[in-house]
């Protein structure tokens, strides 16, 4: 799986795109490069692109370590965050499904599945209607 991310700091949010097959140990190898990148809070806003996911694999080991260490990144914070999830695929909207139920147990994030960038953008109350124009603008 490719697991990527962008902070984008002018808009309060992190941007974070997965590909092909989800593992929870990539994604336990990202959010641990999450956790030390300075520019990261657990106060950000996400923004999960899935349109590219093609399956998903669990390891049961892996996934109890994932969940151990989103507990301690994402600790109860000031603010409520709100994490939307890019899902246009039936595959995509089905691991989509899977990644909200494992934040169950984390307090003060709500969570949408959407199919649509604008609708996304939208929720997470960004006047931008792609993607690629608010990574643009944060770079200006």
């Amino acid at each position: 799986m490719s697991c990527d991310y962008t902070i984008l700091t002018s808009f309060g949010l992190a941007y974070i795109r997965l590909a092909g097959i989800v593992r929870p140990g990539d994604s336990l190898r990202s959010l641990t490069r999450f956790a030390r990148d300075p520019e990261a809070t657990p106060d950000l806003n996400q923004l999960l692109d899935m349109r590219d996911v093609t399956g998903m694999k669990l390891d049961v080991l892996d996934l109890l370590r994932m969940h151990a260490r989103k507990a301690e990144i994402f600790a109860p914070s000031e603010h409520d965050r709100l994490f939307v999830h890019l899902a246009d695929t039936p595959m995509a909207r089905k691991v989509a499904g899977y990644v909200v139920k494992s934040w169950d147990k984390v307090p003060g994030i709500t969570h949408r599945i959407v199919p649509d960038e604008e609708q996304a953008l939208d929720i997470l109350g960004l006047r931008q209607r792609t993607i690629e124009a608010l990574i643009q603008q944060q770079r200006a």
